[in-house]
């Protein structure tokens, strides 16, 4: 299945394999600086994880679980260290027992596969290119750096799930490789999930939880009649409102492309997607993501109304009003934020205009920068998505306004809901139980097996 057709006036999602799997597994360079910039003082950058397999275990359609199997090369080194990093282990190496899981084959449920952690890669081999060697904004290396330098320059940080830390790491693999004996250790920030911003989330914003059922049961007739019509059509269980239709056609969106990606490691490809899917020139499939993706991409404007991405508008503020106000040495530099689809990227998206024609759903990989640069008549920001600049140049005044009502829209969430987990979306809690990986109490080290050699 590649479904290559060119876009027409209207998108028809005929190219939507490629593009949602990153296919080309590189968005290519990085604009150089604009017209008027004299130098950089801040980038931040907010990533998808890249290509991973299926994410949850619910029905797909009759047999998926039967037919096919994913299969994963990438592995994981793991030991324990007290709190002065002394090892207190040997490395283990994680291994998923083929035919002991979740998922037919041998992958963790919604585990980064080797082609993710490649395009994670890439992606930080671009920001390299860009500000070490092309402005001269980053150290080209981190080895002689102190760990107390480090943090002042840098923040890395993730949500609390493998795939995402991992990519996150891949993707200072790509900027600064990773050697052990020369680097100092680098902090990798998290939260527990139930407290992670990044998210429609109700424990960080209680109002999320009952605008989201409004948003739902208040969709225009044309929208509802389409998820519900779909829904009666391929599993009539949750044909029972557009709400619960919604998170299922989303999840089965995943499942179809989890065996349609090139990107991810399935077998055989396509073959196990039941036909109706992909006759007529996969018009049932282009039907499903057609109205998945715009309904999505209107929820999350909803969810922003009621504050539900404010808390983390006020992180995002903080570090670039640290940056143009502090003086030289006393800002970060780089700020990483390694998340998902549903938060940070389509969420951002959303809120600050950033994508303004379908489809919105962040390809494996995505990547935002927001750069702040400094010119003769002050600051001025743009943002980059996958290599293109998609808003800005502007000044930061204008930039810092819409951040700060954005941030201020958190007023709005009310108290936090107390005893559930995150709802938006549903696939995404399967972290929790899918993909939670024991800890020891004491620090853990989490290494890849697949780390590069320093840069110089």
């Amino acid at each position: 299945l590649l479904l290559a057709a060119g876009k027409a006036a209207a998108y028809d999602y005929g190219d939507i394999v490629p593009q949602y799997c990153h296919s080309a597994g590189d968005w290519g360079p990085l604009p150089k600086r604009p017209d008027g910039a004299i130098a950089l003082r801040q980038v931040q950058v907010f990533i998808r994880h890249g290509a991973r397999t299926q994410c949850r275990a619910d029905y797909c359609w009759s047999g998926d679980q039967q037919a096919g199997n994913f299969t994963c090369s990438l592995r994981y080194l793991e030991n324990s260290v007290d709190n002065r990093e002394s090892p207190l282990t040997p490395y283990f190496r994680t291994v998923y027992l083929d035919g002991r899981n979740t998922l037919p084959g041998n992958c963790l449920m919604g585990q980064l596969v080797e082609a993710g952690f490649d395009m994670e890669y890439a992606n930080g081999r671009r920001l390299r290119e860009a500000y070490v060697t092309g402005e001269d904004f980053l150290p080209p290396s981190l080895a002689p750096l102190s760990e107390a330098a480090i943090e002042r320059d840098f923040t890395f940080r993730s949500s609390d799930v493998p795939r995402t830390k991992q990519s996150g790491m891949a993707l200072v693999s790509g900027l600064y490789g990773g050697s052990p004996a020369n680097t100092p250790f680098i902090t990798l920030k998290t939260m527990d999930i139930a407290k992670e911003n990044m998210l429609v989330n109700p424990r960080v914003c209680g109002a999320t939880a009952a605008a989201g059922t409004k948003f739902f049961d208040g969709l225009p007739a044309v929208q509802s009649r389409e998820l519900i019509g779909l829904c009666s059509q391929l599993h009539p269980a949750v044909a029972t409102s557009a709400g619960s239709c919604f998170w299922w056609l989303q999840h089965l969106v995943d499942c179809l492309m989890s065996r349609a990606c090139p990107t991810v490691p399935f077998s055989p490809h396509n073959a196990t997607i039941p036909e109706q899917f992909l006759e007529d020139d996969a018009a049932l499939l282009r039907r499903i993501w057609r109205i998945v993706d715009t309904v999505q991409f209107e929820y999350f404007k909803k969810m922003a109304d009621v504050g539900a991405f404010g808390p983390l508008a006020s992180e995002i503020l903080e570090a670039s009003d640290a940056a143009v106000g502090a003086e030289a040495g006393q800002k970060k530099k780089f700020v990483l934020y390694s998340g998902h689809d549903m938060g940070p990227m389509e969420p951002l998206y959303a809120v600050f205009g950033l994508r303004a024609n379908p489809p919105y759903w962040p390809a494996f990989a995505s990547m935002l920068v927001l750069e702040i640069w400094d010119t003769d008549e002050g600051p001025i920001v743009r943002w980059i998505s996958n290599g293109e600049v998609v808003a800005g140049p502007v000044p930061y005044a204008e930039f810092r306004t819409k951040a700060e009502a954005l941030a201020a829209s958190a007023s709005r969430c009310g108290a936090p809901a107390s005893a559930q987990p995150p709802t938006a979306p549903p696939k995404e809690v399967a972290w929790v139980s899918g993909e939670g990986m024991a800890m020891s109490a004491l620090s853990t080290s989490l290494t890849l097996a697949l780390m590069f050699g320093l840069w110089a």
